[in-house]
């Protein structure tokens, strides 16, 4: 099997032989197709909260196959609509459509992601961590209801959230789990927003007291 992953970007490759010429032969002479392999259930619904990772292969003419996720050039068609980074796709709007081409040489291939939005971007998710009266280490979570029908999923992407007391840490790890770190008492309000619009802020109103 090739490992097409093994593969310069370049449209061309030299091939040295003994007597000292060389000639040049195009490293895609052998590619059949290239294809995006989410396309068969195209459209793809995507939550405008979530991410999608795509994955490409190309077919040889002998009729094996290869990975050719991390060797494609990915393009979102519209970038306020989708981000494109690499293979892995991001919702940047609340709705809309948006086509990605995976693209090697003169081989390409699209599909097409829909967003499902928040049924109401204001009014239908809410900050669900609601058990913070002390200080210490607290799980920060929001849900919302889909225009699917899905209700109280979690958002955990294309969300933001701060709190009033700068004495507060709030980190996001790579789960995207994110923890407030409360070290004094008092009033302070944790604001969560979505998209970064302040017009969709939910803020959630705390009175630490004194332990």
């Amino acid at each position: 099997m090739k490992l097409f992953k093994n593969l310069l970007l370049t449209t061309t490759t030299i091939f040295f032989i003994a007597c000292g010429d060389n000639t040049t032969q195009s490293i895609t002479s052998d590619i059949d197709k290239l294809s995006i392999d989410e396309k068969m259930d195209q459209p793809t619904d995507i939550y405008s909260t979530d991410e999608m990772k795509l994955h490409a292969s190309v077919s040889f003419k002998d009729s094996t196959t290869d990975d050719a996720t991390n060797s494609v050039k990915w393009v979102s068609s519209n970038y306020e609509i989708m981000n494109q980074y690499y293979s892995t796709s991001l919702p940047v709007s609340n709705s809309g459509d948006a086509n990605i081409t995976a693209s090697y040489g003169e081989f390409n291939d699209t599909i097409q992601l829909h967003i499902i939005g928040l049924t109401d971007i204001n009014n239908s998710w809410s900050i669900v961590s609601r058990d913070i009266n002390s200080t210490g280490d607290f799980i920060l979570k929001a849900e919302g209801n889909f225009s699917d029908g899905v209700n109280n999923k979690e958002i955990l992407r294309n969300i933001s959230w701060y709190s009033s007391n700068l004495d507060d840490t709030i980190v996001v790890d790579d789960d995207y789990t994110v923890t407030i770190t409360i070290d004094s008492t008092g009033e302070r309000n944790i604001t969560a927003r979505l998209f970064d619009n302040n017009e969709t802020d939910k803020v959630l109103e705390l009175n630490i007291p004194l332990s």
